[in-house]
């Protein structure tokens, strides 16, 4: 073992923050709302998760489940 060791608040808060994860939200609203999210995220500097959750799309504990990663590994 190298001593590495893994900061699970880091990574998810580097989840939430990444433009990317709107494709794992296109199930649960839409791809159409989705484009919306991730237009409004580049044009604000915002994340997608605050931005989700501002506009009551999901609640956060659908969209902390919708984003586990170990959820988005399975199919749906």
């Amino acid at each position: 073992m190298l001593g590495i060791t893994v900061n699970k608040e880091r990574c998810m808060d580097m989840v939430k923050n990444s433009i990317g994860i709107v494709t794992a939200l296109n199930p649960y609203i839409g791809y159409k709302t989705s484009t919306k999210v991730a237009k409004e995220a580049l044009e604000t500097n915002r994340s997608v998760y605050d931005i989700v959750l501002e506009k009551g799309l999901m609640t956060q504990e659908k969209l902390d489940e919708a984003l586990d990663p170990k959820n988005m590994l399975k199919p749906m």
